[in-house]
């Protein structure tokens, strides 16, 4: 039985899966988030979270952090904005 199995196992042709650079398999997705801020994403999923909420008010800590975040990445970008006002003027 076991000579059975190795012999129907050397028969069989062995097909390899094609080789993927994992880095363009992604390339679309991390395309299409470059052109979105950081601020967008979050806010893209607070309206998704705020609708599951609505069903389910077990998202809550979900929609609660999204919101910390949005305040820390308005907190960051009106730091960023501040501190540019002492770059010298680039010509």
């Amino acid at each position: 039985m076991a000579r059975d199995r190795t012999r129907h196992a050397q028969d069989k042709e062995v097909l390899k899966a094609p080789s993927v650079d994992p880095t363009s398999a992604l390339l679309p997705y991390c395309l299409d988030c470059q052109k979105e801020t950081k601020r967008q994403r979050i806010l893209a999923c607070l309206k998704t979270v705020a609708i599951l909420l609505e069903k389910d008010e077990a998202y809550l800590p979900i929609f609660l952090r999204l919101e910390r975040e949005l305040e820390a990445e308005s907190a960051k970008q009106e730091i960023i904005a501040r501190a540019r006002k002492y770059l010298p003027n680039q010509i």
